[in-house]
């Protein structure tokens, strides 16, 4: 069981086909009967990021179930990982550290990083920074909910 905040919920988003887990779950803030706001970015979601607001269902179990988004917030989930198991003890800090003076936040384990990209981010800096570190093999870049503005500044 999870400890979470008053006025929060364990929320559960299915995973597309083809991933290693059937579903994934994290805690949310619930702002009314059906719609909960993502505190961070999801690990493996696809189309939801920080402070994004989505309906969710209960099922019979009782488990709330994302089903859409009601309102995008703006910013951009990006997940980056390391190149292979041996460079992954210190990478979180020194992804985030990167990252850091750029306004992008985000939580990283096992050799993986989740950004969330606000949208008042110097994005082409952001998505730079990003490709420079991919060309480099420092890691590998999969965006997982980006928005208009985010295209439109491809370096």
């Amino acid at each position: 069981m999870l400890n979470l905040p008053a006025g929060w919920v364990q929320v559960w988003f299915l995973m597309p086909p083809g991933s290693n887990a059937t579903s994934m779950g994290m805690g949310a803030e619930l702002v009314a009967p059906d719609r909960v706001r993502l505190p961070r970015a999801p690990w493996g979601a696809f189309d939801a990021a920080m402070h994004d607001v989505l309906r969710v269902e209960r099922d019979q179990d009782g488990q709330w179930w994302v089903k859409e988004k009601v309102t995008a917030s703006g910013y951009c989930t990006i997940r980056i990982w390391a190149p292979d198991d041996n460079d992954i003890e210190h990478f979180e800090d020194v992804a985030l550290a990167d990252f850091a003076p750029l306004e992008v936040s985000g939580a990283g384990m096992f050799g993986l990083v989740v950004l969330d990209v606000p949208p008042t981010a110097d994005l082409p800096r952001v998505r730079w920074l990003l490709r420079d570190g991919e060309r480099a093999g420092r890691w590998t870049v999969d965006e997982l909910c980006v928005t208009a503005a985010w295209r439109a500044a491809a370096p």
